[in-house]
């Protein structure tokens, strides 16, 4: 074991598991709030109700693919240094600042492109703070307790969404007077939700910069090629971690795919209002958060692999039911039983890396996580919104949409493209086999 293997590997106190923990709630907030069930369904159902689908779905592929490019490089840097910290100090400032600016975006078309500019910095900003984030897990933890500790981080991440989500219910969306002199005809009401993520976000992150100690330089890598081939070369010393990123990267495919369009499939397959997305957003939140809790204890009884496995088949299964369900009430019941398993595949994922990746190099390493995260999370999105605007232009689809589910608005073209989401689990869980890496 090396200096800075045993310096890392001592366990935080309970100050530094807290102030891990609420940055995730920080994070979270700003996902649900703007990537899946706030903005994006004011984006696509009142800035661009023409093809805003399609437009959503590219910009998330494109920030997901720019997250894959640099996730490594820049993960690379920051161990080189020590300076995680200092990396996810900058992107929180661009995630706070792109979601405030996104308070400027008026219910109307020529709005589209500035909405799409800054959703994209917030969603690369969103998920590239994971890279660093991720990678200041074992300051907190202690082998024995990581995949608790990193269950609860998702758990605490979930539940301080829901939080968030009841705020932006009660205050700004179901008030028929807005507060602060909000004018709901210009949508002030949903657009102040923005703000609120923005500044959401910066007052949680805070703690971890002052109570989560940063860890030894790792190495005197400066050079982009030898910050990936060295990443890569690491990885291959562990004996299966390479085939691990590999399933990552389809299974996260799904995932992504579910947090850029769950809001917006709800709202235009089953007609939810802003405050019906609002509600199931935060029901969903809640069983996610219950079943990272659950998952974590799980994984440190079992095993991250096996955690994995088994989540992985149940959103699968669930997965089939959510996106086949015929009313508004099976879709409910289906998404809340699917969301119990989406919390344990994340967090097993994140304490299987740092249980495996060597103390000088887990930046770096988690740069690759991300990379196999991202690097082809964009097909989803982007399937998904081919397939939609592919489907809303066919008189077949709207047919066949009908005679299956009782509607004649292509809703069928929505469901084709959630799809995509299942096939990605699938995959993902025959490359990750029956061995566990390592």
């Amino acid at each position: 074991m090396t200096n800075s293997d045993n310096i890392i590997q001592k366990e935080g106190g309970w100050l530094s598991k807290t102030a891990y923990a609420l940055f995730d709630v920080g994070n979270s907030a700003v996902g649900a709030m703007h990537a899946t069930f706030i903005f994006a369904v004011y984006f696509v159902s009142v800035v661009a109700p023409e093809n805003g689908t399609s437009y959503w779905g590219y910009t998330t592929g494109f920030a997901a693919l720019v997250v894959a490019l640099l996730g490594p490089i820049l993960g690379g840097y920051a161990d080189s240094r020590a300076r995680r910290k200092f990396f996810l100090g900058i992107v929180v400032l661009i995630g706070v600042v792109s979601n405030i600016l996104l308070w400027k975006v008026e219910p109307n078309n020529s709005f589209i492109l500035f909405a799409l500019v800054f959703s994209f910095f917030s969603i690369f900003a969103n998920e590239l703070m994971f890279v660093f984030y991720n990678a200041l897990l074992p300051s907190v933890a202690s082998k024995q307790n990581m995949g608790k500790i990193s269950g609860i981080g998702w758990a605490v991440g979930y539940f301080g969404a829901i939080i968030a989500l009841v705020i932006a219910l009660a205050f700004f969306i179901m008030p028929d007077k807005a507060p602060f002199g909000l004018d709901k005809e210009n949508s002030e009401h949903i657009r102040a939700t923005q703000i609120l993520a923005g500044f959401w976000l910066l007052f949680f992150s805070l703690p971890l910069f002052f109570f989560v100690r940063e860890g030894s330089a790792a190495s005197n890598l400066n050079k982009p090629w030898e910050i990936i081939k060295t990443g890569w070369k690491e990885i291959g010393r562990i004996p299966g971690l390479r085939k691990f990123l590999v399933a990552r990267m389809l299974y996260v495919d799904g995932l992504t795919v579910v947090f850029a369009f769950a809001g917006i499939f709800a709202a235009k397959v089953f007609g939810f209002t802003t405050q019906d997305v609002l509600l199931f957003a935060i029901a969903v939140n809640f069983t996610c958060g219950f079943g990272a809790l659950i998952g974590g204890w799980f994984d440190d009884r079992f095993g991250s692999f096996t955690t994995i496995r088994i989540s992985l088949v149940f959103l699968i299964i669930f997965g089939l039911c959510v996106l086949l369900s015929p009313t508004a009430t099976y879709f409910w019941i289906f998404g809340l039983i699917t969301g119990i398993f989406i919390g344990p595949v994340q967090s097993a994922s994140r304490s299987l890396v740092s249980h495996l990746a060597p103390a000088e190099h887990r930046a770096q390493i988690f740069g690759f996580y991300m990379l196999a995260g991202k690097i082809t999370s964009f097909l989803g999105p982007m399937v998904y919104a081919t397939i939609v605007l592919w489907a809303t232009q066919s008189t077949i689809i709207e047919n066949l949409s009908f005679y299956l589910f009782g509607d004649g608005d292509s809703t069928l073209g929505e469901r084709a493209g959630m799809v995509t989401a299942v096939l990605f689990f699938i995959l993902g869980f025959f490359i990750l086999g029956r061995k566990k890496p390592g």
